[in-house]
């Protein structure tokens, strides 16, 4: 359904509502939403211009963070609607942002890999407040869901496909634990019971793994959007994201017509700490060779010149200087700070999930130490290359 469908409930004069700079989602479930199970619930979107209101199905979701106090949901609308002025889906996240005490993580990287190449699909994002059953829960970060609306797939293709974190790129499967025993890559479009494809990405894991070296270097742009690629390491670089090299990330391909290309996912491990909140300033880098695929990579000098070549241009825009990546970081500061403090008279920052008792202050502190640290790293390992 389109977004003009969506109930306005009330239209109301912006003096008599409190304004606020983000908007309010309050869900009326009535009930302890579940973990991986829909219930039907109420959403109401509230703005300092109107309330709207749709039917929808909520449930609790997660992985390692499944057992933080603050929890995250996945929402499904009756119809695609634009929350919070994102583009119109029925599909989204509700994310707790409960490790990261900065909100920041996942939007930053999100926009610099958007930002970097029109072709970068990454989850539009925004900050929201919400309540349940009327009752504050803090302030989250409203994503939408990766799939096939948002990475612009061709459902009619034939080739086209969407993987979420593939072990093609693993050197080996031997310490693979699948988390479905007949998806072991996770194939989530097409339906892999409809159309498996598992084949056609083994396939360029051999090309990968067993080319030989200049068919690998004449072959590789053909099968992989390279810049793409690129982006990708860089991103993984700054971020210093280990976490995200083997996994995190969607594999997709639109069409016939198109390389294979990667969208990144769950940057919290990144920007001076680690997925579980360790504080990690570059003592312990991201190893990107760990990838079978930058492996290769690494060894082709048109590669390498030309990941240079982007760093260096990427840099002179000011998308990934370090003066460009603290003007991100200051206008997300000021976005959210207010509403960042009111999230910590609920959810305490000392909470035993962290390492340590820093403030929102204290946290972002640490993000503009860690560019600092990781730019310069990155800046002499480039002059090298």
């Amino acid at each position: 359904m389109s977004c003009e469908s969506a109930e306005v409930i009330t239209e109301v004069d912006t003096d008599s509502v409190q304004e606020t700079d983000i908007t309010i989602l309050n869900i009326n479930v009535n009930r302890e939403i579940p973990i991986d199970e829909y219930v039907s619930a109420t959403l109401f979107e509230n703005t300092d211009q109107m309330t709207s209101v749709f039917d929808c199905r909520i449930k609790r979701r997660g992985g390692f963070s499944i057992s933080f106090p603050k929890h995250s949901y996945e929402l499904d609308l009756s119809e695609d609607y634009p929350l919070s002025n994102l583009p119109s889906d029925d599909d989204w996240i509700l994310n707790a942002n409960y490790i990261d005490k900065t909100f920041l993580r996942h939007v930053l990287s999100y926009e610099l890999f958007a930002d970097m190449n029109d072709h970068n699909r990454s989850c539009h994002t925004s900050y929201i407040e919400l309540e349940v059953d009327s009752t504050y829960q803090g302030l989250y970060v409203l994503m939408e869901k990766l799939d096939k609306s948002s990475l612009q797939i061709n459902a009619d293709d034939i080739a086209a496909m969407i993987f979420k974190e593939p072990h093609v790129f693993r050197a080996s499967y031997d310490l693979v634990v699948p988390q479905k025993d007949d998806n072991f890559h996770q194939q989530v479009f097409p339906k892999i019971e409809v159309d498996d494809k598992t084949d056609a990405i083994e396939i360029v894991r051999d090309f990968i793994l067993t080319s030989e070296v200049e068919d690998f270097s004449n072959r590789v742009d053909q099968i992989f959007d390279i810049q793409n690629i690129i982006d990708w390491q860089l991103l993984l670089l700054i971020s210093n994201n280990g976490d995200g090299i083997l996994k995190n990330f969607y594999l997709y391909k639109v069409d016939s017509e198109t390389p294979l290309r990667v969208a990144p996912w769950d940057y919290d491990h990144s920007f001076g700490r680690d997925g579980d909140n360790e504080l990690n300033l570059d003592k312990r880098p991201a190893v990107v060779e760990k990838s079978i695929l930058f492996s290769r990579l690494m060894t082709v000098p048109w590669y390498r010149d030309q990941l240079k070549q982007s760093w260096e241009k990427y840099n002179q825009d000011d998308l990934l200087s370090i003066q460009g990546l603290k003007d991100r970081v200051a206008v997300l500061n000021d976005l959210i700070s207010v509403h960042a403090q009111k999230n910590f008279t609920l959810w305490s920052v000392a909470a035993p999930e962290y390492y340590d008792d820093n403030d929102f202050e204290s946290e972002i502190d640490i993000i503009l130490e860690f560019i600092d640290v990781r730019h310069q790293r990155l800046s002499d390992y480039f002059d090298s290359l």
